[in-house]
């Protein structure tokens, strides 16, 4: 039951629903979150970005929490500068990715690692939205892919997707699932990541009730995340399905929805 701001725990996406397309994070949501933790609030993030990279993009945010990345793939503690849990996808899901590269050259095909993402291919739909320093190029095969890998990624144009999704969904095995990141992007995760499970699992973390917890997000990937929180949130310019589930519609990412969010918050327990 929240009583008040402390009990809330707040956890985001971060493409498309805390950081704005070009302009990351807003003055607004910046002075929002900072007041929101001064008052005993929990603040993390859930993305499907490794922690190299999130860490570069948040480094100003007060994240008080263990933040979810890859989608479920591991925590991390900020505090203690370490990987907690991390869940790796079964070694035999690249020769399903290779079946996929071999049947459709439109594709490019990557996989993450704890340190970065890295491409197979050219990247080119990669390249439209992630920038350099992100990603490395892996000189190798498929068979050559290393063990710790959490997902693997097939980015392809949108009007290709529901072919590839369709093929790939009866090419891989029941260990890993299928879900969308964006209109380009198709992850490829062990069947027991989420963002939802991994919010039961920060919740239980942390000793906070999932009733206190407050997710928001804006496309496929967080889904789950929405549905479990006790406050599902989805910014306006969300997937329309996602916006179904939501309890509450906040200002797009660009209108600072996370400050909007924490206002919401503020006008029914501070």
């Amino acid at each position: 039951m929240i009583e008040s701001i402390s009990d809330i725990l707040i956890i985001t996406d971060v493409d498309g629903t805390l950081l704005r397309e070009k302009q990351g994070i807003s003055k607004e949501n910046l002075e929002a979150i900072k007041r929101f933790t001064d008052k005993g609030g929990r603040f993390t993030v859930s993305t499907g970005r490794a922690i190299d990279v999130a860490r570069y993009l948040l480094k100003d945010i007060p994240i008080n929490a263990p933040s979810v990345h890859i989608n479920g793939g591991y925590f991390y503690d900020w505090k203690k500068n370490e990987i907690i849990e991390p869940n790796y996808i079964s070694r035999y899901t690249r020769y399903s990715v290779k079946k996929i590269k071999e049947k459709f050259d439109c594709c490019d095909c990557h996989f993450a690692s704890t340190e970065s993402v890295n491409l197979m291919t050219s990247g080119q739909y990669l390249k439209k939205y992630i920038p350099e320093r992100e990603f490395h190029f892996f000189d190798g095969s498929f068979d050559d892919i290393p063990e710790n890998v959490y997902k693997f990624i097939v980015c392809c144009n949108p009007e290709n997707m529901e072919e590839i999704r369709k093929f790939a969904e009866s090419v891989c095995g029941k260990e890993v699932k299928l879900i969308q990141s964006s209109p380009f992007f198709l992850e490829i995760l062990p069947s027991q990541n989420s963002k939802g499970k991994s919010l039961e699992r920060l919740c239980e973390m942390l000793e906070i009730p999932l009733e206190n917890s407050v997710a928001a997000g804006d496309y496929e990937n967080d889904s789950e995340m929405i549905l479990t929180a006790g406050i599902g949130a989805a910014v306006e310019n969300a997937q329309e399905s996602l916006k179904e589930k939501a309890d509450i519609i906040l200002p797009s990412c660009e209108e600072n929805a996370i400050a909007h969010l924490i206002e919401f918050l503020e006008e029914m327990y501070d």
